[in-house]
């Protein structure tokens, strides 16, 4: 299968994760045009504006805004935010346990686009609030269903940290941190080595449209090694992540009054997945037209204890991950496919993937590989037990994650569109963003059955 729109917007970047899953806003678009941010091959901060109506592209370089520290370092992702009522695009880059770095446009560059972006169109770097917390890992900027615009990241390390909540006002163009501990890494979990400190790995965190905020994520135990990540969470809040419930609708936290999420509150874990299923925190969580959730992730079916723990599992089980989707019904009860993908070859590593809902609630998964992008079509008509997987392009696009689509194009014309690497090279790596009508998505998918 080929892409309905393929469009190349520089093919030699730098080859380190401009492509990654974590990155909830990767690609958005608001009016007649598309933004998304990458690395140039010189590791400066680079953004493509794409004019949906003619195609033309136009690419601006933050001369000074440049990958630091470790520029190998495949967590330093760059993410993008719009905040309608201001018309603003919101910026954040490069970040491993460090400052946080963010910028914002002047107002109305959105709804009011110059011809042509020039740095004056851009606020210098800024910190979010005066006393935001810092070493800030995995950012991401989310909408509401007003288009109130969000921020969450986390603060901290991998197996001992906390997640930061801010929403941005429009009126006055500042930022107010709404939680500064969403989840507390406190607490003993017995099963880890009696663990006594860890962090939540969110899937993706998204608004409803009726306004409830829904959040799905594993926890990892320690960083050295993701054995350690367990078990499928579910909450939700319906006052912008002050307070949250469970998947029962108890309440178990209050941001406002230093009440956090906890690992043994009652109630949010929805699968139970054990340690040493080598399950993969930061993949994909969509809702459908009924406000449910739907995951996708992948681990093992059996926990496996090499007899030697390393950060990644032996090469030789490493075709014993598959991708499993798990969906919430709207009487509350959570469901599992069972493993419905796995690595095409033998020794490799399944990639994150990303999941999406139709109008109708069939759902598509897609995920990267070594021959390709492959897809996976899950119809709604009988609950998930017809489905079907193809290749959803050739091995050309042979990029290390599948990347986060633009949901705005998906919501307002039914176009599944994300950046990817079309080049073949694993050496020299390309950027471009590649467009797929759902319709005929779903028609490949019945001609596969």
């Amino acid at each position: 299968m080929h892409p309905d729109h393929l469009l190349s917007i520089d093919d030699n970047v730098w080859p380190h994760f401009n492509c990654a899953s974590f990155d909830q806003d990767k690609v958005v678009s608001f009016g007649d045009f598309q933004y998304t941010i990458f690395w140039a091959a010189d590791q400066t901060l680079v953004l493509a504006r794409r004019n949906l109506r003619t195609q033309a592209l136009q690419t601006f370089r933050f001369s000074g805004y440049h990958l630091s520290l470790n520029p190998q370092d495949g967590h330093r992702n760059t993410v993008l935010g719009i905040s309608p009522h201001d018309g603003r695009l919101h910026l954040s880059w490069d970040h491993h346990n460090n400052d946080l770095r963010y910028t914002k446009s002047h107002a109305n560059f959105l709804t009011d686009p110059p011809d042509k972006i020039t740095w004056a169109d851009f606020e210098p770097a800024q910190p979010l609030t005066s006393n935001a917390p810092q070493r800030v890992t995995y950012p991401r900027f989310f909408n509401d269903h007003q288009d109130n615009l969000f921020f969450i990241y986390r603060t901290g390390s991998s197996g001992s940290g906390d997640s930061v909540l801010s929403k941005y006002d429009a009126n006055s163009a500042s930022w107010t941190i709404t939680a500064r501990c969403l989840f507390s890494k406190e607490g003993t979990y017995t099963p880890w080595e009696n663990s006594t400190s860890r962090n939540a790995y969110l899937h993706d965190v998204l608004f409803d449209h009726t306004g409830r905020l829904h959040i799905t994520w594993v926890y990892r135990e320690a960083g050295r090694s993701w054995a350690s990540n367990h078990d499928l969470h579910y909450a939700y809040s319906n006052d912008e992540g002050r307070t949250w419930q469970n998947n029962a609708g108890q309440p178990i936290a209050d941001t406002s009054k230093n009440n956090p999420i906890t690992h043994d509150d009652p109630g949010i874990i929805v699968q139970h997945i054990p340690t040493y299923s080598w399950l993969m925190n930061q993949c994909s969580m969509t809702l459908d037209a009924n406000n449910q959730p739907h995951v996708a992730t992948f681990h093992m079916a059996e926990p496996f204890l090499p007899e030697d723990l390393k950060h990644d599992p032996p090469d030789n089980v490493l075709n014993r991950l598959a991708i499993h989707h798990y969906w919430r019904t709207q009487e509350g009860e959570w469901h599992n496919s069972g493993p419905i993908l796995q690595a095409p070859e033998q020794n490799e590593r399944i990639k994150r993937p990303v999941i999406v809902a139709d109008t109708q609630n069939n759902i598509v998964i897609y995920t990267a590989s070594s021959k390709g992008h492959q897809c996976h079509v899950a119809f709604v008509k009988d609950h998930y037990q017809t489905r079907s997987t193809f290749q959803l392009t050739d091995a050309s696009f042979n990029t290390t994650d599948a990347s986060k689509h633009d949901r705005c194009l998906l919501k307002n014309e039914g176009i599944l569109s994300f950046t990817a690497d079309p080049s073949g090279d694993s050496e020299h790596r390309a950027i471009a963003l590649v467009d797929f009508s759902m319709d005929r998505l779903l028609t490949e998918a019945e001609a596969h059955l």
